[in-house]
């Protein structure tokens, strides 16, 4: 009996040791990975750019993980800047920039990549404040469920 005591101890030191990453909500990248693209110190073969480039195939992914997720999608906020011919005037940059801000607020953090990156396309679709921070809150319950 000593001995399962001991090993249970071990185990739980060594669980502590190694946390889970928080890295990841409900399986995808969150704003704690975004700001690590940052650190000059880390190899990463992908810059925020390129990161962002593939985000609709991350997304497909994220979405067959988690059907629940369809209300918050922003296909409908990309095709009105393609039909209004505002997309054109959108760069991958100025996405990027505006992810970088969504991210500087702590409580972002736990939101997945795709989210922050919805809630930037939304917010160049001419979305006001209340509803940013409606579409912010749906997705926060969506992190925390």
């Amino acid at each position: 009996m000593m001995i399962k005591s001991l090993i249970l101890i071990f185990l739980l030191f060594v669980v502590n040791l190694f946390p889970q990453s928080e890295r990841y909500t409900k399986g995808a990248e969150n704003g704690y990975t975004w700001l690590s693209m940052d650190d000059p110190s880390l190899m990463y073969s992908t810059s925020k750019e390129n990161y962002l480039s593939s985000i609709l195939d991350r997304f497909r992914i994220t979405k067959e993980k988690h059907p629940e997720i369809a209300s918050l999608t922003c296909k409908e906020d990309i095709n009105k800047l393609s039909t209004e011919g505002k997309s054109n005037e959108i760069s991958l940059n100025d996405v990027v920039t505006e992810m970088n801000d969504f991210y500087s607020v702590d409580d972002n953090l736990v939101i997945p990549i795709i989210f922050a990156y919805c809630y930037t396309i939304k917010k160049f679709a001419g979305a006001n404040f209340e509803e940013l921070s409606n579409y912010r809150n749906e997705v926060l319950l969506f992190c925390y469920e």
